[in-house]
């Protein structure tokens, strides 16, 4: 549906621009923030949702320490999910008034669904990694002994 302008000129009408949205495959923000549970401030994160899956399909955030975007575990994944489809969704319904971008194409910063998987994978796993490390203590003994050294992990109790 086209609306006439002045002068004979015509332009789209909000009809034609809702549709337009509607079509666009991909949602995305280039900075959003989300409150995770059990971080103490919001993050600051990047997502882009597929309006195919109907859900989020990729996630970065910002480490503030680094300042440096690190991929997203499967929780925080489902989290941010969780706020777009439940409680939130109110932002995929207005995308100019929420300053969220769409196209069919993924933004330059963002990879497939599939290496995102990947990258979480690793990131999760990295994640355990460094976890138990934390929770281990390195004993060096003097070289008379047979051992050299030895690693005590702390479990916990559950």
């Amino acid at each position: 549906m086209m609306d006439l302008i002045a002068f004979g000129q015509t332009a789209p009408s909000e009809c034609d621009e809702e549709e337009d949205d509607a079509d666009r495959r991909f949602v995305f923000v280039g900075k959003w923030q989300h409150f995770f549970d059990g971080r103490p401030t919001w993050s600051d994160t990047r997502w882009v949702f597929d309006r195919s899956d109907w859900s989020v399909v990729f996630l970065e955030i910002l480490d503030p320490a680094a300042m440096e975007w690190v991929c997203a575990t499967g929780e925080e994944v489902s989290s941010v999910d969780r706020d777009l489809n439940g409680s939130d969704s109110r932002f995929l319904d207005n995308l100019p008034e929420w300053a969220l971008s769409h196209s069919d194409e993924l933004p330059e910063w963002a990879c497939s669904r599939t290496e995102f998987n990947e990258r979480c994978e690793l990131a999760t796993h990295e994640q355990a990694v460094e976890a138990r490390r934390r929770n281990a203590v390195r004993l060096r003994l003097p070289e008379v002994c047979g051992v050299r050294t030895v690693t005590i992990r702390f479990g916990r109790h559950h």
